[in-house]
């Protein structure tokens, strides 16, 4: 298949970029690494009258640290969250240490094959939303805040609100997804990610991200999330089985009551890769991997 016809733009900038988006509005579509937009368009199920082109847009290829987050560029490929590196303010390139230095490889290791990790970008992942991808499970999981840029303004947009429903977001026509800001976790977090797929590669049938603050003294947890992605329309945070988490040591025992807890909560839908019932099983199975995995442990 071949897309349909469509004009094409590539901007050098951010502001030749907006004033593109506010001039075509809802008929443009913005092209970042293209491993998601391409496809559909060669399938007919995306037909942009406009492509907005990006790949040559300054600024938007860095990480950074900034009031205590890190902040992902629109244009930094999946494969740079491998081993994740930030500009420094004398602008040499530096690791990125830490609880999230370590959690962004291991989620990257399950983005697609390394074709589509060199070419397909973090932000592009994010404004796709599909609810399987791996990065807005961790944007989900994480209350990222979403970075919005417009002719003349910008706008923050918190992860629990952008994601509306599949390949739906808050972005309007007018706006381009100029970054993405992770919390910087501290060294008492620890963190988890387990999903299931057919095959090496292929999006997630059901994935799971665990986060738990733990009190330095009585090792409780004192701030837990766990977040699911490929179960429903969204990635969706999972409030009651977070609650189970609060106040205990974590423990094999408890794994098990939370992730029960989370089958439990979830609404799956059902398609060709899984019953609603298979969907919440996996759910079970994969919150209680992730939370293993972020306490050390084998995991079942």
């Amino acid at each position: 298949m071949k897309p349909a016809r469509f004009a094409y733009t590539a901007p050098d900038t951010i502001e030749g970029t907006l004033e593109a988006l506010d001039r075509f509005g809802d008929e443009a579509k913005v092209l970042s690494g293209g491993q998601s937009l391409v496809p559909m368009m060669n399938f007919r199920l995306a037909r942009p009258e406009v492509i907005v082109d990006i790949g040559r847009v300054g600024g938007l290829e860095q990480m950074s640290l900034t009031d205590g987050a890190l902040s992902v560029g629109a244009r930094v490929v999946h494969a740079r969250l491998e081993a994740p590196a930030v500009t420094a303010p004398d602008g040499r390139s530096e690791p990125l240490g830490g609880v999230l230095g370590s959690l962004l490889p291991s989620v990257a290791h399950y983005v697609g094959h390394l074709p589509i990790r060199v070419r397909g970008t973090f932000g592009g992942s994010i404004a796709h939303a599909d609810p399987a991808a791996e990065w807005c499970i961790l944007a989900r999981t994480l209350d990222a805040e979403i970075v919005a840029l417009r002719r003349g303004s910008e706008r923050v947009i918190a992860a629990a609100d952008f994601f509306e429903t599949v390949f739906t977001t808050a972005l309007a026509p007018e706006e381009l997804l100029a970054a993405v800001r992770l919390p910087i976790l501290g060294d008492d977090w620890r963190t988890g990610f387990c999903e299931f797929s057919r095959r090496a590669g292929d999006f997630a049938v059901v994935a799971a991200m665990t986060a738990v603050r733990l009190d330095p003294v009585s090792g409780a947890i004192v701030e837990a999330r766990i977040g699911v992605g490929g179960v429903a329309g969204v990635p969706a945070r999972l409030p009651a089985a977070e609650a189970t988490l609060r106040g205990e040591v974590p423990g094999a025992d408890l794994h098990a009551a939370a992730a029960a807890a989370a089958a439990g909560e979830v609404d799956p839908v059902g398609d060709l890769h899984g019953s609603a019932a298979y969907r919440r099983d996996l759910v079970r199975a994969m919150v209680a991997r992730a939370l293993a995995q972020g306490a050390g442990e084998s995991g079942s």
